[in-house]
């Protein structure tokens, strides 16, 4: 007998070693369930606070603290995961069924929120629209591994974000031949601009303010129907101070999409996360689908919304030996309701 067996043995009177250690962890366990959670109203209030946490990262608010917390719903999720578990373990069968229910709750949102087609549409002998998008404030150190990376995407349409006016006037030069038809506006605070570069033509140009931010808007010709590519970039929530400007961002944009007739494709960075509540309202109010399907441990701002004339037939990352998120890309048709329409 171990010198730890033997010591159990004296307090215990119990010699058999895995007898004791049960009874040792029934006695903790007990005492803990009873200490804690064995009060009634305790237990109800408990239960109300983590399913009151799960639904309000679902239901819309104009809230500040309660918009950013949707921000944290991966993690509750998997909170809510775990604390399962220990009421699994402290046989609390009541908060053990709210606990799951809530983290079932929070896995159907976050599927929801994201394009959650099991298997991405086939492409059809459609014309094929490829759509880019590049923050590049961060890539000025290897800016022609960058120029590499984009001529290798080889997109249709290329959104570029915080774009220098030096870093404008060398992408120009650089992309002339891949890119001849481009655009890039500069913001009058920081000359941080943002820019659509298109190997198809321009039918129509617009740039409109919000909150002094500018956006793009170009039309142009997907096989031969008339669509409009929106390139916009939102402000970074900081803090609670930021939401009022934050979400009127988000309203002009909004406002600007529904005014047109046209398919949309609307592309940016929007510094949300894909679940956020802002993002989740914009969707809905503007008719848009998600290209990206959710990813649990990438949490990426920049995103590529479409309206329900297209499918999503491709959606990817963008890297290079620098970085593995320099942008994304995506591939779009109109979809055969929009062609038939058409025809």
């Amino acid at each position: 007998m171990s010198k730890i067996e033997h010591i159990i043995a004296l307090k215990t009177g119990i010699t058999d070693f895995d007898t004791s250690i049960n009874i040792i962890k029934s006695y903790f366990c007990f005492n803990y369930k009873i200490k804690v959670i064995g009060n009634k109203s305790l237990r109800i209030g408990l239960g109300m606070l983590i399913l009151g946490a799960a639904i309000s990262c679902i239901l819309p608010t104009d809230l500040s603290f309660l918009r950013t917390g949707a921000n944290y719903t991966v993690h509750l999720m998997f909170g809510t995961l775990a604390l399962g578990l220990i009421f699994l373990i402290l046989q609390e069968k009541q908060l053990l069924f709210t606990s799951f229910i809530a983290c079932a709750i929070l896995c159907i949102h976050l599927k929801n929120s994201s394009n959650n087609v099991l298997q991405l549409p086939t492409k059809t002998v459609a014309e094929v629209l490829k759509i880019g998008q590049l923050n590049i404030a961060n890539t000025q150190d290897h800016i022609f591994e960058t120029i590499a990376s984009i001529k290798q995407e080889n997109a249709d349409v290329l959104s570029l974000q915080e774009v220098t006016p030096d870093m404008a006037m060398l992408l120009k030069s650089e992309l002339a031949e891949a890119y001849p038809y481009k655009i890039i506006v500069h913001r009058k605070e920081d000359f941080l601009g943002l820019g659509i570069f298109s190997k198809i033509p321009f039918s129509d140009v617009d740039t409109f303010y919000v909150e002094d931010v500018p956006n793009l808007s170009v039309d142009l010709k997907c096989g031969q129907k008339d669509i409009a590519v929106i390139s916009s970039y939102v402000y970074p929530e900081l803090s609670s101070g930021d939401s009022p400007e934050v979400l009127a961002q988000f309203e002009g944009i909004e406002s600007f999409i529904q005014s047109k007739t046209c398919p949309v494709i609307t592309v940016g960075d929007y510094n949300q996360l894909q679940f956020s509540n802002y993002l989740k309202d914009f969707k809905r109010l503007s008719l848009l689908n998600d290209s990206r399907r959710f990813q649990f441990f990438d949490n990426p701002t920049d995103h590529i919304f479409f309206s329900s004339h297209f499918d999503c037939v491709q959606f990817q990352t963008i890297s290079n030996r620098y970085t593995n998120h320099l942008g994304i890309s995506g591939s779009y048709q109109l979809n055969m309701a929009t062609a038939n329409a058409q025809e």
